[in-house]
């Protein structure tokens, strides 16, 4: 059967092809060839503009992979240098920041070391910080932490090899002694829910508004003449044997970045007044 199909293939292909001789020889056969040149053409040019987007797209498919590969190092080669380019003008920020530290203590700074706050403290009741220096820096418990403008922000709270816990001044169990600067009037300084107090001052003490609040050598803990902030306001209730004093800080400790640590203990008492003195 199979055969036959072939052998009837090949006769029908023999006919055809002896048909398309004969009408060689006739003078129509060039005009047939033409019109038939052109129905066909037709079509095949279609065809060719229906298929040519898909064959660019596989002719380029290459192409495409590549430039797609290139931009997405780009982006991160742009990533990159974007990411330097911020830690740098971080660095310099921070720098710029302990020069200003520095500068405010004055001929004390080689007993001052520079730290870098990396962290806060989350607890609502509770005011700390997290520096990056500790025991194998020198840093130790109770060492005053200075922000701004040479003011006390706070003290070592807690330390370990190479981070130290700061326990700023506002912090709710925080107290440290302090003196009214011009009127020499001791106290205790205590933070609290609302700010800084001063507690333990006489009602009948001239002390008022936008006084300077210095610390006190009273105790030993501290060293005497830090500044730490200004009376806001002074209230002496009728039977009361102490006033309210208000203190607020000169220092903003919502925003500290870079903090001294005094490692040295001795520090004259002059440098803190004399910046008490440029703060007015």
């Amino acid at each position: 059967m199979v055969d036959a199909r072939n052998a009837a293939r090949l006769t029908l292909f023999v006919a055809l092809a002896t048909l398309l001789l004969a009408l060689a020889s006739l003078p129509l056969s060039g005009n047939l060839e033409q019109q038939a040149g052109v129905l066909v053409a037709r079509p095949a040019a279609a065809i060719r503009d229906a298929t040519r987007p898909l064959a660019d797209v596989i002719l380029n498919a290459g192409q495409v992979r590549e430039l797609s590969e290139e931009n997405a190092e780009l982006r991160r080669r742009v990533a990159r240098l974007e990411a330097e380019a911020a830690a740098l003008r971080e660095s310099a920020v921070a720098a710029h920041a302990v020069t200003s530290l520095l500068n405010a203590v004055g001929d004390d700074a080689g007993g001052f070391l520079p730290a870098s706050v990396v962290l806060r403290d989350p607890a609502p009741a509770s005011n700390g910080l997290v520096v990056d220096r500790g025991a194998a820096d020198g840093v130790a418990t109770g060492q005053p932490v200075l922000g701004p403008g040479a003011t006390l922000v706070g003290i070592v709270s807690a330390v370990d090899p190479d981070r130290s816990r700061i326990r700023l001044l506002s912090d709710g169990a925080s107290a440290v002694t302090a003196v009214v600067q011009e009127p020499r009037v001791p106290g205790a300084l205590a933070g609290t829910r609302d700010g800084l107090r001063l507690e333990f001052v006489p009602v009948d003490a001239p002390v008022g508004a936008g006084d300077l609040v210095l610390t006190s050598a009273l105790g030993g803990r501290l060293p005497g003449g830090l500044l730490i902030g200004r009376v806001v306001s002074v209230e002496a209730p009728g039977q009361a044997l102490f006033a309210t004093v208000v203190v607020e800080p000169l220092a903003d400790y919502a925003r500290l970045e870079q903090v001294l640590i005094l490692t040295n203990p001795v520090v004259l008492e002059s440098t803190a007044l004399e910046s008490a003195g440029r703060s007015e």
